[in-house]
This record gives structure tokens, sequence and C-alpha cells, in this order.
């Protein structure tokens, strides 16, 4: 499933570089972002400091990353690269805070291997057994946020996937989206490598944000491997639509989604496929305010920006604002078809009033064939998200050392 080009106005390449030529400085990208939404003079002036190389005053603070600029920009020039390039250069001048490094990929103390430590051995087992390297024609690659939470595949519909991967194996959106651009080609290549070593022919992708990544950003960077990429939600419609998973409890309830970012870049019938399939399931979606191409980040995206290099206040704000804005909608629950995306918003509703309950995808189709999914976990890994960031990022916020970007 390739981008969707189905809209004449969409930009064919959503992912591809800055168009300088194009770009005219209107500042429509800043001023319809769902995050900054600046005032037109704000947004023309932040856009000519960046096209001159100069730091601008709110996208190194407050740009989340989220792609919504390339949706909405009417010239099609991607300023969300330029945003990222930005981003590359603020951090090649300053590197990262010390707590940064709670939440990138590779760092042996960050957020995912404090959660993996602490889980029950059965679901340690399971990503004890995913980490196979045996060749197969074809594997079905997790995400690291699914190894955070191996749990959702003990769903009876996909017991049977050959799941293949690790935490090592991580396809680089973290850095992708922070510019962090050496980190992104080391990854890249190192994805090449997993999959020739595999000897595999064919990968489905559980993760939306991996599927982004491996088509139209890994390929510019280094990933050169042979290997036929599908995600995974077209498989989950194709299941329910032909009756490989029959639905025989409908639902009969309102819920409102957390949009992928990465969805915003393949499509809008890509977005429609979780709505379809929650649709089958008996569930009556309520959109949130912001939605669909203008959706917001579920809240890590507010860590992303140099500016704020994960800070934990910055990161907590963004994913109460998600909260809030779901709050609102008065559905019944909040559906997330990125296992990541479930997680931050665990946390946050751990830590929001309304405490309304945020169920996977996956989860959601479990109830509606039959099986009762464990919704316990969601919110244990929440908890666990939260105590990670007290105890191991929140000391860090007084260290004043900064770590050089080519520092793993």
């Amino acid at each position: 499933m390739k981008p969707d080009k189905q809209t004449p106005d969409r930009n064919p390449d959503l992912t591809g570089p800055y168009d300088r030529d194009a770009c005219i400085e209107c500042g429509e990208c800043l001023m319809k972002c769902p995050a900054l939404g600046l005032k037109r003079g704000d947004a023309q002036r932040e856009i000519r400091d960046l096209r001159a190389g100069r730091p601008g005053r709110f996208v190194l603070r407050r740009c989340e990353s989220c792609f919504a600029c390339n949706l909405v920009c009417p010239q099609k020039a991607n300023p969300a690269q330029l945003f990222l390039d930005a981003f590359h250069a603020e951090l090649q001048r300053k590197g990262t805070p010390a707590w940064a490094d709670y939440f990138q990929p590779h760092d042996p103390d960050n957020f995912r291997r404090f959660i993996t430590a602490r889980m029950p051995v059965a679901e340690r087992r399971l990503i004890e057994k995913w980490a196979d390297r045996s060749p197969c024609e074809e594997f079905v690659y997790p995400g690291c946020n699914i190894i955070a939470a191996p749990y959702l595949i003990r769903a009876w519909f996909l017991k049977d996937l050959n799941i293949r991967g690790g935490l090592d194996l991580c396809c680089g959106e973290m850095y992708y989206r922070t510019g962090m651009v050496e980190r992104l080609e080391q990854q890249a290549r190192r994805l090449a490598d997993f999959v020739r070593e595999l000897g595999a022919k064919r990968m489905m992708i559980l993760c939306t944000a991996g599927y982004n990544l491996f088509t139209n950003i890994l390929p510019r960077h280094g990933f050169d491997a042979d290997i036929e990429i599908t995600p995974y939600l077209p498989w989950l419609w194709e299941q329910i639509h032909s009756g490989g998973i029959p639905i025989v409890n409908k639902l009969n309830i309102t819920a409102t989604i957390q949009e992928s970012c990465h969805a915003k870049i393949i499509g809008d019938e890509y977005m429609d496929l979780p709505r379809r399939i929650l649709e089958a399931c008996g569930v009556e979606v309520v959109e949130k305010k912001q939605n669909r191409d203008c959706a917001f980040c579920c809240g890590i995206g507010g860590g992303f920006p140099p500016g704020s290099g994960y800070h934990p206040v910055d990161v907590t704000r963004a994913t109460l604002r998600v909260a809030r804005e779901a709050a609102r909608t008065r559905a019944r629950a909040l559906v997330c078809y990125c296992a990541g995306c479930m997680q931050s918003l665990c946390a946050g509703m751990a830590a929001y009033p309304a405490r309304m309950p945020v169920y996977h995808l996956f989860q959601v189709v479990q109830q509606a064939s039959g099986e009762k999914p464990e919704l316990r976990l969601n919110a244990q890994r929440g908890r666990l998200h939260i105590q990670g960031m007290l105890t191991r990022q929140v000391p860090k916020l007084l260290n004043p050392k900064r770590k050089p970007l080519t520092q793993p």
C-alpha cells in the first residue's frame, strides 16, 4: 500500500526534501499547524528566519514534526523537512541534553528497556522468541512499541504470526522526527543487514510509523534491502471483511481515534481503515476537533524539538492536551492503532481526571470477536511509563552536560 494519491491536490511526495524555490513564505504551514497555530506575521517571520539559517522563535521549541504542515502547504514545498533540517543544525550546534537519553532508542537505560525489564516472564519470553534470526521467506516486523507491549500479540488472530525483531531493530522513527540524521542512517544500514540476514522476501509491519519509515524514509538514508513491505491495517480489515475474524459481539459503544502522525503521509484511504474496522466491530466513531490530517501528536512529539529534548514537562503537557481533547468528545473510549500512541495516552490518562479508557485497535477486535483482552495491562504500562520518567529521567534535569550529536 503506497501513499494515497487519490486526492488531486495532494502532494505526491510528502517525505521529500524541502522545495526552497516553491516556498513563497506565506506562513500557511505554521498558521494551520495544530501544535503552533501562529499568527500570520509570526509565521512568515519564522519561515524567513529558518530559510536564512537563523533559529527563529517557535519551531525549534514547539514543532512536534507531525507532518500536518506538508499537507496544508499550498505550494507543496514540504516545509516539514525545512523544520527537520533546522532541528539537525541546532543539534549539531548544541548537542542533546542529559535528560534526552531516556528516550533515545539505543540508550541502554531508555524507557522501553525500563518497561521490558519489569514485564511478566511470559511477555519477556515472547520478546526472546521474536529475536530469532533464522532464515525465512516472510515475517512480521513488530516495531519497538509492540515490543514494549507484547501482550497485544496474544490476541487469538495474531498468535500464529512469524514475528521477528528486537529493540535494537527499531525503525528509527524517533531519530527521524528529531532531526538526528546520522543515527537514522546508522539504523537504516542495520535494518538492511537484518533483512538480508533473514533472506526474507515479504514483511508485514504492525506499526504505521514503521511502515512509513521503511517505505518512504529509510530508502533515502541507506536502507537498500529488496523486500516487499505491507502495513497491517489492510490485512486486518481483509480478515474481518472476509470472515476470517468473525465479529460475534457488536460492542455498541462510542470511541474517538488517536491518529498516527505517519498515517497522514500514507493518506486518506489508510486513515479510513481503522474507522471501517471500528464500525464493523459495532463502534461509533466520534471525531476529535483535531483529526486526520491536522490531528495532534499523541504527546511524545512535545519532546521532539531540540529546545525540549524530551523534557518531561513538554511531553506531559502535549499528552494531557490530547487527553483533554478526547474527553471533550464524550466518547466511551479512546482507540489507538499505534502501540506507541496507546502507551503515551495510557500514561496521560493515568494523570488526567477523566480517566477515559485507552484501547489498542487489536483489543477492540478481540472483544468484538469474542475474546477478552488484557485491558488491565494498558493502565499498568501507563503507570510504568510515568514511573520511569520520574525515576530515570527527572533526576537528570539537574545535569547541565550536553552530548554531541555524533556520540551514541
